[in-house]
């Protein structure tokens, strides 16, 4: 019975392309990549013939200044994050569809700059001696949907360029807070809540990354 099992067993194999064994079995993939929503490593492993999954990391921050409602803010975008990526590619070639989830901590932080003695909140205009510090935060919900296409190139033996161009839907939550003292102000408060509810959770974000991969 076994020697007939076995038998089955190796005559399975035999009738698998040869290629496709070979991308069965081989090694995993490693290298690292610079990307819009965070630099990291990847970690490629072929599954089938035309087919593979990646795993890569991302962290980055990104800071600038701009004025919402004529006041001047700090926005902090920060990305921590990981994706769990399938590559499939067309006839085996050197182009690949790719759809996955991202998951993480990413968000954005925007604190307000005490530059002049008013700003306007929401309908209303506050001295900024009572708001003090206004915090807006998105945080986005996890996972995160991935869809894009990539290439790649070998550049010498064992080592390749790749390049990809994706779109990130992400759908979050948000949250506004005050650190003066009209922070406990009904009509403030009101104003903190239609600035809350003027931030952006629902976004489509362009991903663009080229990385460097080597394969065993």
């Amino acid at each position: 019975m076994r020697r007939l099992v076995a038998a089955a067993f190796a005559a399975a194999l035999a009738a698998l392309p040869a290629a496709a064994r070979a991308d069965l079995f081989s090694s995993v993939s490693y290298g690292v990549h610079v990307s819009t929503i965070g630099d990291g490593i990847t970690l490629e492993k072929p599954l089938l013939y035309d087919f593979s999954v990646r795993v890569e990391t991302g962290a980055l921050s990104v800071s600038q200044q701009f004025s919402y409602d004529k006041n001047p803010y700090t926005s902090t975008t920060r990305y921590q994050n990981y994706a769990v990526i399938g590559d499939y590619r067309p006839y085996a070639g050197r182009y690949r569809i790719s759809a996955g989830l991202v998951f993480g901590n990413d968000g954005v932080d925007n604190v307000s700059r005490d530059v002049a003695a008013l700003v306007r909140v929401g309908n209303g205009i506050y001295p900024v001696s009572g708001t003090g510090t206004i915090t807006a935060r998105v945080r986005y919900d996890r996972p995160s949907l991935y869809a894009g296409v990539g290439t790649g190139t070998g550049l010498v033996k064992g080592l390749a360029l790749t390049l990809d161009a994706g779109a990130l839907v992400r759908n979050g939550h948000s949250t506004v807070a005050a650190s003066g003292p009209l922070a406990n102000d009904p009509t403030f408060r009101a104003d903190l809540e239609r600035l809350r509810g003027e931030l952006r959770t629902h976004v489509v974000v362009p991903v663009f990354s080229v990385g460097l991969v080597y394969r065993p």
